[in-house]
């Protein structure tokens, strides 16, 4: 092999280590930036629906036990919602519900689980999503765009209440 292959071949490694090493940092930074807003987000769920005992930055899996909302940790003990009017209906089935929606004030927000999901699948809790409604939008407050904007949704939702009637909202 001549000298000016070699040169040439070692700089392509060089140029193909450079550009590996950026993904890995840009990945690092999308991870670093996703655990932040989740961060910001249980501490959101941590001030407006406190738990009776603990944080949600710590919850393992929610699961409705008759009409109420528990949230267990990773040592098996388990908490309610301080309030536990705030709870107001779920999708999916109570002991691994696809969403779960809260009230507080007049407003709603939704939580919403995907353990395949971006969010999801880094989530102790598999939370994929909290949404707030907005005037005839659901905003997402995990799920944002490299300009800081935020999808917002105009669409009914059906939930099941907490006794087991439908729950519209429009």
């Amino acid at each position: 092999m001549n000298t000016s292959t070699m040169r040439s071949t070692q700089n392509e490694q060089q140029m193909n280590d450079l550009i590996s090493a950026e993904v890995v940092s840009m990945d690092a930074y999308a991870a670093s930036k996703s655990e932040d807003t989740v961060a910001k987000a249980k501490g959101f769920l941590d001030t407006a629906f406190p738990l009776a005992t603990g944080s949600h930055k710590d919850v393992s899996s929610y699961v409705v036990y008759y009409q109420n909302l528990l949230m267990f940790f990773k040592d098996g003990t388990h908490s309610g919602l301080r309030d536990p009017r705030q709870f107001v209906a779920l999708n999916g089935h109570k002991s691994e519900p696809s969403a779960i929606l809260l009230q507080d004030k007049g407003t709603h927000v939704a939580l919403t689980f995907d353990r395949c999901g971006t969010t999801g699948s880094q989530d102790l809790a598999d939370i994929d999503d909290i949404q707030l409604e907005g005037h005839k939008y659901w905003i997402s407050i995990l799920n944002i765009d490299e300009q800081g904007r935020t999808p917002k949704t105009e669409q009914d939702q059906l939930f099941t209440a907490k006794d087991g009637s439908d729950y519209l909202l429009k």
